[in-house]
């Protein structure tokens, strides 16, 4: 990417956030930080001089001077340190992230474009790796979050898992399956799905 390609992405993303939040707060940065940790540090100061702006409804200039980016950058990068926390704290699981959207386990199913039994095997733990690439690229995309994150959930969910239903012949129990034998063996995912969500990436 040349340095005029991305200083334009850049711009784009930054225009994105400015029109998202006016005054976002610490998770909101964070969220957009991890989506685009290219930029992260043009997000951070963006958004200490929005929330400098926010806070002072007298502002007439259009640009922050040095003194106010970095002091409203030092506010953020304080904020950011202060809710990394109780962010993670809050969602440390797939379920967290959805409900923190107002998403349900169908909702993102349909926005990936696969079954619902599959996204109810990665949030309950009873999918193990390796997940190829396509699935893990639309996943992020649609809960808004880095690889990282979700890798950090996924161990999440394989170390806390979700029992299966109670049958007449023996108790619940998890059945954890590799994802290749979660989508080969989805009845409701046709073969072309199948070969779809199987694809290297």
């Amino acid at each position: 990417m040349t340095k005029a390609n991305r200083n334009q992405e850049r711009d784009t993303v930054l225009f994105a956030f400015h029109e998202a939040f006016e005054r976002p707060t610490a998770t909101q940065i964070i969220e957009w930080t991890e989506r685009y940790p290219e930029f992260a540090d043009d997000i951070r100061a963006h958004a200490a001089v929005a929330r400098e702006w926010a806070d002072d409804q007298h502002a007439v200039s259009a640009e922050a001077d040095e003194s106010l980016l970095s002091a409203g950058y030092s506010r953020a990068l304080d904020l950011m340190h202060k809710a990394r926390t109780s962010t993670s704290e809050a969602q440390r699981s797939f379920q967290d992230v959805i409900a923190a959207r107002g998403m349900t386990v169908p909702q993102v199913a349909r926005a990936i474009g696969i079954d619902r039994g599959v996204i109810a095997d990665l949030f309950s733990g009873r999918m193990s790796g390796p997940i190829r690439n396509v699935f893990v690229d639309a996943a992020i995309g649609v809960l808004t979050m880095s690889r990282d994150t979700f890798a950090r959930l996924h161990q999440h969910a394989l170390s806390n898992p979700t029992l299966g239903y109670a049958k007449a012949t023996h108790a619940p129990s998890v059945v954890v399956r590799p994802y290749d034998d979660i989508i080969r063996t989805c009845d409701d995912l046709t073969e072309d799905e199948k070969k779809k969500w199987l694809e290297e990436g």
